[in-house]
């Protein structure tokens, strides 16, 4: 028997969301999405008062500080703080998703040394970094490739290792407070066997921050580069087995990417709801809008869509948490659609407000600028298909098997 009831903690914490983005978040998005000073943009103090609602530490256990919930439960709460601002829910999507993956594969003593202050620390972020200019598509579907290696390298040296080189688009760069870093260790294994993870803490010596990138949407979250000039790392900042790095991945890519979808399919509801709310009230021709069959039928097609975009993700992030053997198909199918209908139905908002639709003061502009960056964050979507064509092919040479679910 299928049950898409929400339970009580998550209607609660649906609500608690729901009310935080439109009294905090919403009324400060637009006018810090048009602002040119990286730092007075950055909204320190809507992620602060989240933190304070319990809102950062959903993802951490129980019993050690945090609420605890399961992969359904953030796609809901992803969804309603991207309704009022992507860029918000993308930096508070990222320290969900990387502190759940830190707190299954940290040992005691890490999580003693590098997240005492997590569940406190109003403004403690988290940042994981495998992109790089010369590898970015790679980890998705070419990872196995003979020429496929990341090019921040990391060597052996007096009791750790030595990391040097650079990523880039890196999603909380520069406001994190800890970074998980992929490196080659083994570049004769390749990307695969030959990556390992490491827990850089903002402010190590020989790591520091390269240039923020502007983007066209999500504007309200930071991506930035990071470089590694000679920075030494202690070999008990290994995050896991050397070596094996993507081994790990399916604890953070099972629920990564159907979080990302549940993020923009927020901006595709609030773009919805703007066109059918305008289209009730805009009178063009003696009636409304809505009373034009053409509109009305775009209306019903755009909530149709935002319909079943929620039940794939919906679906996607219950297998995460509970099936197993899982078929890694359905996050990115999750994601791709989620991304693709948010996208489409920003766009025909847009349309449907006329003229409006792409005037500055509207609000549309920045629902359809949001919406375009998630056709390329989280994994290109069209890298999402050659991995889905890839498991698909029955004669390909078998992907190795993504590691249990934790």
């Amino acid at each position: 028997m299928v049950d898409f009831t929400l339970t009580e903690e998550q209607r609660a914490l649906q609500e608690l969301a729901r009310d935080f983005a439109r009294r905090e978040v919403l009324p400060a998005a637009v006018a810090r999405d048009r602002m040119t000073d990286l730092a007075a943009r950055f909204p320190w103090e809507v992620l602060e008062s989240a933190s304070r609602h319990g809102l950062r530490t959903l993802r951490v256990p129980r019993e050690l500080g945090g609420a605890g919930v399961d992969t359904l439960t953030l796609c809901v709460v992803g969804e309603e703080l991207a309704a009022a601002d992507l860029g918000v829910a993308v930096t508070m999507d990222q320290t969900w998703k990387i502190s759940h993956l830190l707190y299954h594969l940290a040992t005691p003593a890490q999580r003693d040394r590098l997240l005492h202050d997590f569940p406190a620390d109003h403004r403690f972020h988290l940042a994981i970094a495998m992109t790089e200019p010369g590898s970015g598509s790679d980890r998705y579907a070419y990872f196995d490739a003979p020429d496929s290696q990341l090019r921040v390298v990391a060597r052996p040296a007096r009791g750790g290792w030595v990391l040097n080189g650079l990523k880039q688009f890196i999603s909380n760069g520069g406001i994190a407070k800890l970074y998980v870093i992929y490196a080659s260790t083994d570049p004769d294994q390749g990307m695969w066997r030959g990556s390992t993870m490491f827990l850089v803490p903002a402010g190590t010596p020989g790591f520091r921050i390269g240039r923020i990138h502007e983007k066209v949407g999500q504007r309200l979250a930071q991506n930035a580069e990071l470089l590694f000039e000679d920075c030494w790392v202690p070999e008990e900042h290994v995050l896991g087995q050397p070596h094996r790095a993507f081994e790990a991945r399916g604890a953070f890519t099972r629920g990564s990417h159907v979080e990302a979808g549940a993020t923009v399919l927020g901006v595709g509801r609030a773009a919805y709801e703007l066109a059918l709310d305008w289209a009730n009230t805009r009178v063009q021709g003696g009636r409304r809008i809505i009373e034009h069959q053409a509109m009305g039928m775009l209306l019903a097609s755009m909530g149709m869509e935002i319909e079943a975009a929620r039940a794939l993700l919906w679906r996607a992030a219950w297998a995460a948490d509970h099936q197993d053997p899982y078929d890694p198909k359905l996050a990115s199918m999750a994601k791709v659609y989620a991304s693709e209908v948010a996208h489409r139905v920003a766009v025909q908002a847009a349309e449907i407000f006329g003229g409006m639709g792409i005037m500055a003061e509207a609000p549309v502009e920045k629902l359809v600028r949001d919406a375009l960056t998630f056709l390329h964050s989280d994994g290109t979507n069209q890298i999402h298909r050659v991995r889905m064509g890839r498991l698909l092919d029955r004669k390909a040479a078998p992907a190795p098997s993504p590691a249990p679910v934790v």
